[in-house]
């Protein structure tokens, strides 16, 4: 359903195409997005999940329990929309509640964040939360949401060996301080 998903979104001409020679026995959008509404898709750590990952490292070896956190963000093109289902707007600055100074914003975000996990000795890499904000996120607040990331990932299970992101300057100066109280 994800691919189908992936190809719909790619290329809707190419996707009804296919649809309508029946090359591919294809599902039609509609089911498609009845299937992504089921998809939580909100900003933050899901606990719901740390829970499922915690069942899903209980099975693994304590090698594939060692991985890495990985962190990138990434510029984003502005946009307000609602979300009819919730009555709720999506294109804001949204950190999920985990940083209290960023509750209730009403900027439009131009920046995301996205948190993943990789084991070093499995074939697993998932992403594991997401935020969006308005500009690159603050060093100290970077330091809390890694340091929650890795908290989180421990009680799951995944004994987070390294952190891995690139050189932006948030980000270095994050790894040079070493801890929040520098700041």
């Amino acid at each position: 359903m994800i691919l189908c998903l992936l190809f719909q979104i790619r290329s809707p001409s190419g996707y009804n195409f296919l649809r309508q020679q029946n090359l591919l026995p294809l599902p039609c959008t509609e089911t498609i997005r009845t299937h992504l509404l089921a998809v939580k898709h909100e900003c933050g750590f899901d606990i719901g999940f740390f829970k499922l990952l915690k069942i899903k490292f209980e099975e693994k070896s304590e090698e594939q329990k060692k991985g890495v956190l990985l962190l990138d963000e990434t510029f984003l093109r502005t946009s307000l929309s609602v979300t009819t289902c919730t009555l709720s707007y999506s294109g804001q600055e949204d950190f999920g509640g985990e940083i209290e100074s960023k509750v209730g914003s009403p900027e439009l975000a131009d920046h995301g964040l996205v948190f993943m996990c990789q084991s070093l000795a499995d074939n697993i890499t998932q992403p594991i939360a997401i935020f969006a904000s308005k500009g690159p996120v603050k060093g100290i607040d970077l330091v809390q949401l890694v340091i929650k990331a890795i908290l989180l990932l421990e009680d799951a299970g995944l004994q987070v060996m390294a952190l891995t992101c690139d050189s932006e300057s948030t980000n270095t100066a994050v790894l040079n301080r070493g801890s929040a109280s520098t700041y």
